[in-house]
């Protein structure tokens, strides 16, 4: 029997106004302070160091810690509910303003680990869910639901799509706080803002580098004549 892959949103804060943004802009101002120190940067060079962050492959940077946060999110579900979903991070949608909806992950897993999550929550958190379904598909003034709002009219769940499965998986939306810090995502920020820099700002730090490695070298020239 072909296990199909199923796709599901999963809780996500995003990163406008949330403690990955907040993250982002004090690495920045960090790594900015960092150089600036370690180099003795002018105003100016601090500038173009500061404002060439977040400039190349932002996109892919913010991918990378939405990959990274997903595997960890996934990794607690499966602690909470004792079953192995072998889902994996698909995407991550971002919408071009932040007016009406924030960015949404996307993950895949097979069929038969979806269908046996879901029988999981029904069993073990159906108040909570159908709440969930209540709160999430009821229509009201400025917004029309798509959906059925109870659990019964959803029918049998192999049938249900991303966002019904996504319901689901907002019943742990409250381990996204314990996911930061325990699996350090303020590294994946850290490691991955380099990739970001400007062409300008890289070339202000190669330089950098380079004229540091010469002063340690002659210096250790110097030492050696000394002795």
């Amino acid at each position: 029997m072909k296990n199909n892959l199923l796709t599901s949103t999963i809780p996500f804060a995003g990163f406008y106004d949330s403690v990955y943004s907040y993250e982002i802009d004090s690495t920045v101002e960090r790594e900015t302070e960092y150089y600036s120190e370690r180099f003795n940067l002018s105003e100016s060079e601090s500038e173009i160091l500061e404002s060439g962050y977040l400039n190349k492959g932002y996109g892919d940077f913010l991918q990378g810690i939405a990959k990274d946060y997903s595997e960890g999110f996934l990794c607690e579900v499966e602690r909470e509910t004792g079953i192995e979903l072998k889902a994996q991070f698909e995407v991550m949608e971002s919408p071009r303003e932040y007016n009406f909806r924030g960015d949404t992950l996307f993950i895949q897993m097979p069929e038969q680990q979806a269908l046996a999550f879901i029988q999981y929550v029904i069993s073990n958190h159906k108040e909570e869910l159908e709440e969930l379904i209540r709160k999430r598909f009821t229509s009201q003034s400025g917004f029309i639901s798509f959906y059925d709002n109870t659990l019964e009219a959803w029918g049998d769940p192999s049938e249900w799509d991303c966002n019904q499965l996504g319901t689901c998986f907002e019943i742990f939306a409250y381990l996204e706080s314990e996911i930061y810090d325990a699996y350090s995502l303020d590294e994946s920020i850290s490691n991955g803002l380099g990739e970001t820099l400007s062409d300008e700002a890289n070339a202000l730090l190669e330089k950098c580098f380079e004229a540091e490695a010469i002063a340690e070298a002659n210096e250790k020239k110097q030492l050696k004549l000394a002795f």
